[in-house]
């Protein structure tokens, strides 16, 4: 299970025992259990039990997934971004659907990997929001307003110490930029695949409906096929390499500073 179907799993549960929810499960069932003593016959009453504790399990499954799928994004944006696929989704499967009668190379292959590329897409961007979340939870006010110093010193230690300070600020907004750097990847490959799927689907378009003839509109139809295939492989290649890591390999490849007493020679 990855980070994604874990936070899932965390909301689902944190709605399915919302003390709300949980009071209006007992309400309802006390509810049943009421109606059920009103019946003589004992049949009666345990169907009522069964069916009506049945509704209310039911129901009480069903609303708090229901709640918990809308509170999957903590930011709109990226919420915004993942209804732009989404939506360029079902267009293109609308659109494929009226194609199928049409025998052109690659149109199996083509679905598939959109589909795969859609689904990497989905996890890219909540990895991407719950990063984005974390750090502007904790690191806003700080990167924003870092830490300043007002008279310079005269004491070489002191010096040395606001030298350091200094050091480990620029090191900071590095770091920061690095972890921010995959949310970025994340936010453009979305870009990229909602605009190849208005591209493409353009093109199947006119394809079916544009009267040229069928050898030319055949040809850059398979053109077009070819270029938005290129363009969903780098976005695959590209959300396969998004490093969602606290600390991105890209920072680990900087080198360290050299020790002091090296310093002190040269």
């Amino acid at each position: 299970m990855n980070d994604v179907q874990r936070q899932d799993r965390k909301l689902f549960i944190q709605e399915l025992f919302r003390a709300g929810r949980l009071f209006s499960v007992a309400l309802g069932l006390f509810l049943v259990f009421g109606v059920s003593r009103l019946w003589d016959q004992a049949g009666r009453e345990l169907a009522i039990l069964l069916v009506g504790g049945g509704a209310i399990a039911a129901a009480w499954l069903i609303g708090a997934r229901n709640v918990s799928v809308t509170k999957r994004f903590y930011n709109k944006r990226y919420k915004a971004l993942w209804d732009g696929c989404k939506d360029r989704l079902s267009r293109f499967d609308e659109v494929l659907g009226k194609m199928r009668r049409e025998q052109v190379a690659d149109l199996q292959e083509m679905p598939k990997t959109i589909r795969r590329v859609g689904e990497s897409l989905y996890y890219a961007l909540r990895r991407a929001d719950m990063i984005a979340f974390e750090v502007s939870k904790t690191e806003s006010e700080v990167y924003a307003a870092p830490p300043t110093w007002q008279a310079p010193s005269h004491d070489a230690q002191a010096k040395e110490l606001y030298r350091i300070a200094d050091k480990n600020i620029a090191e900071y907004r590095h770091q920061f930029a690095g972890v921010m750097a995959g949310v970025h990847r994340a936010e453009a490959q979305s870009a990229v695949f909602m605009t190849t799927l208005d591209s493409l689907r353009m093109k199947m378009i006119g394809y079916r409906l544009v009267g040229r003839g069928p050898e030319l509109s055949s040809m850059d139809f398979l053109e077009a096929m070819g270029e938005a295939k290129l363009q969903l492989s780098a976005i695959d290649q590209a959300l396969e390499e998004l490093d969602f890591s606290q600390f991105p390999k890209m920072i680990a490849a900087v080198p360290p500073p050299p020790p002091a007493h090296l310093e002190n020679r040269s």
